[in-house]
């Protein structure tokens, strides 16, 4: 018998069997721990400290315009020129504290120095008419006063002839033609002594009517001189209150007309909030509407002050008072977000804003079950910038993931690990 074919004994062959059931055994827990690895990988799978949750509270729920804003000071002065004129000297820069009255911009006044004196001029010669006015009324007065009275005592003498001519006619000492003459005489002097008066009167009047007009001519020019004085005294352009410049005009020797600005002045002691929409959103924006300002993690509360009327590339501006308008965080020129409350309810389901998923045109988020997201259908009804109305689909104290889920949108459930 040839070597090579020597029969195994039976523990070669034992061992050789165990070997290879061993080694089946081997593969085959290989194969269900492939098999477990590689289901719990296709299974959808989610970190739960990768996401965000929320819990579905009863609480109060506002729908707000949302718009960007622009915080202002309240109160901007425009300061302008008073006359035509040029710039002398710039005092101010912008960004300069200035107090009230003190001087920002210097407007050469040699025209405005000229123009009071010439009004100052024109005072004095109608102030020296209504003197010579006067003289003229006082000597036209003692003038027909004295004729009134020499025609007066004329007049006594000539009724005294005619009653002395009446007693002579009577003895028949004289004809009665003496007796008519003298009469004639007293009723002349009666006439003239009534055309003295009237002369008097007339003269009165008349000087009085020119004086009056002298008068209402000097008050027109006093006027007239004030203004002058007064556009003299701002061509030290100043502000009315203390504040902060917040513009100025730049070139020494620059003509300016008169309204021209010249300088604006802001007090920094109040704020408001000038803000932006949509022209497509601006019929449900309303004076007086609640607004809330927010800036980083700052709510200040306000109201809608005032809607411009008009718009500009589908643009509506809108001004909003604060409450709070010297809070410590408002500086000229921040941008903040400004959310206009347009309705309210109270006591009802809400969620903290997040992205919310659409499937098949219905809202849905994935609620956590135990140690599962379930993605669950919602209904919607208000919203603002941090929450949301749920009218169906969740109940009080449910927990929401309100963290991008978007992956995961076609998927009915999610592990989470």
């Amino acid at each position: 018998m040839d070597p090579m074919d020597r029969k195994i004994d039976s523990a070669t062959r034992r061992r050789r069997q165990l070997r290879r059931l061993t080694l089946t055994l081997a593969v085959a827990g290989l194969a269900l721990i492939l098999i477990v690895l590689v289901t719990g990988w296709l299974r959808p799978a989610v970190r739960r400290d990768r996401v965000r949750t929320a819990h579905v509270e009863r609480g109060e729920v506002t729908a707000t315009l949302d718009a960007s804003g622009l915080v202002v000071p309240e109160f901007e002065h425009v300061l302008a020129a008073p006359l035509a004129t040029r710039i002398a000297t710039i005092l101010k820069t912008p960004g300069s504290e200035v107090a009230a009255g003190e001087p920002i911009v210097l407007l050469a006044d040699q025209d405005a120095r000229r123009e009071v004196a010439r009004l100052e001029e024109q005072i004095s010669l109608k102030e020296n008419a209504r003197l010579q006015t006067n003289l003229e009324l006082a000597r036209t007065r003692d003038d027909l006063t004295m004729r009134k009275e020499i025609k007066a005592l004329e007049l006594k003498t000539f009724q005294f002839e005619v009653a002395r001519n009446q007693e002579l006619f009577e003895l028949g000492l004289i004809h009665q033609d003496e007796v008519r003459l003298s009469e004639s005489d007293v009723e002349r002097a009666t006439i003239e002594l009534r055309h003295l008066e009237n002369l008097l009167t007339n003269a009165e009047q008349d000087l009085a009517a020119r004086l009056e007009g002298l008068a209402l001519e000097i008050s027109i020019l006093a006027k007239d001189r004030d203004r002058a004085a007064e556009r003299l005294e701002r061509t030290a352009v100043a502000s009315d209150r203390p504040g902060i410049v917040t513009w100025v005009v730049t070139s020494e020797g620059a003509a300016v007309a008169e309204g021209d600005q010249v300088a604006r002045v802001a007090d920094l002691s109040a704020y408001r909030v000038d803000a932006t929409l949509s022209d497509v959103l601006a019929r449900r924006l309303t004076v007086g509407l609640p607004a809330t300002v927010r800036s980083g993690d700052t709510r200040l509360s306000g109201w809608v002050q005032k809607v411009l009327p008009t718009v500009q590339d589908g643009i509506v501006t809108f001004q909003v008072a604060l409450d709070a308008a010297d809070h410590p965080v408002l500086r000229p020129n921040l941008r903040v977000d400004v959310h206009a409350v347009t309705d309210r309810r109270s006591q009802t389901l809400c969620l903290q804003r997040g992205p919310l998923l659409n499937v098949e045109g219905r809202d849905v988020v994935f609620v956590v079950r135990g140690d599962r997201a379930v993605r669950t259908p919602i209904s919607v009804g208000l919203s603002n910038f941090e929450l949301y109305e749920i009218v169906a689909g969740l109940v009080a104290g449910d927990e929401v993931i309100i963290s991008d889920m978007s992956d995961f949108r076609n998927v009915k459930e999610v592990q989470l690990r």
